[in-house]
């Protein structure tokens, strides 16, 4: 080939060199710098595990279920996400915030409340609907018992909530877990009040 050919070509070989590279790029697990909950955590925790700790959905989330109401509510959004439907709250939440609907635990337990079910389900066609967004899940605990205790039931309390997820047909690659235990507070009290706020798993949009 002549010079002239080459570098007629040349711009076009170096754009698909990059794109190529470009592809292989995804979410890896979160590094929890040295913050990593024992595995299995206590014996007393293991003990308080319940037969049936995840309650697996009904159903698998289908995306042609759960397309858009209403395609003109996605002016009002970012224009990276795709809105559930009409004055979607939740995308709203991400849009502002870069989080979504957050849930909460009882005192001890990390398997997923009743009344917690449907804002996981929301958050599951959300990222459905979503397909290129990933998310952190961070779980928390109340500031009562050890750190590492803590630790080891924050991670119990995202790791449950990834399987709830992965159950509802969120891939498992999209999804990373971290625990902080007993850190970052939502409230600094120190009675039931607060407790029941902190005890908690997060989902921070990772993209």
């Amino acid at each position: 080939m002549k010079r002239n050919s080459i570098i007629k070509f040349l711009p076009v070989i170096i754009t698909s060199l990059g794109l190529t590279a470009g592809c292989g790029a995804h979410l890896s697990k979160v590094d929890m710098g040295g913050k990593a909950a024992v595995e299995g955590g206590a014996d007393t925790l293991n003990k308080s595990v319940e037969k049936n700790a995840v309650a697996v959905p009904d159903e698998k989330v289908v995306a042609e279920d759960v397309k858009p109401s209403d395609t003109g509510a996605q002016a009002s959004v970012a224009k990276n996400y795709k809105p559930l439907g009409v004055n979607d709250e939740l995308t709203k939440t991400a849009q502002e915030s870069g989080s979504l609907y957050i849930i909460h635990f009882d005192y001890d337990k990390f398997n997923i409340r009743e009344e917690d079910k449907p804002l996981l389900v929301k958050n599951a066609r959300w990222l459905n609907i979503n397909p290129v967004i990933n998310v952190r899940i961070e779980g928390y605990a109340d500031e009562r018992g050890e750190s590492e205790y803590n630790l080891a039931l924050g991670d119990k309390r995202a790791r449950s909530v990834e399987k709830y997820l992965e159950d509802m047909g969120i891939k498992k690659n999209r999804l990373a877990t971290i625990s902080y235990g007993e850190e970052n507070p939502v409230d600094p009290g120190h009675d039931e009040a607060a407790w029941a706020k902190n005890r908690r798993a997060e989902f921070k949009i990772a993209n």
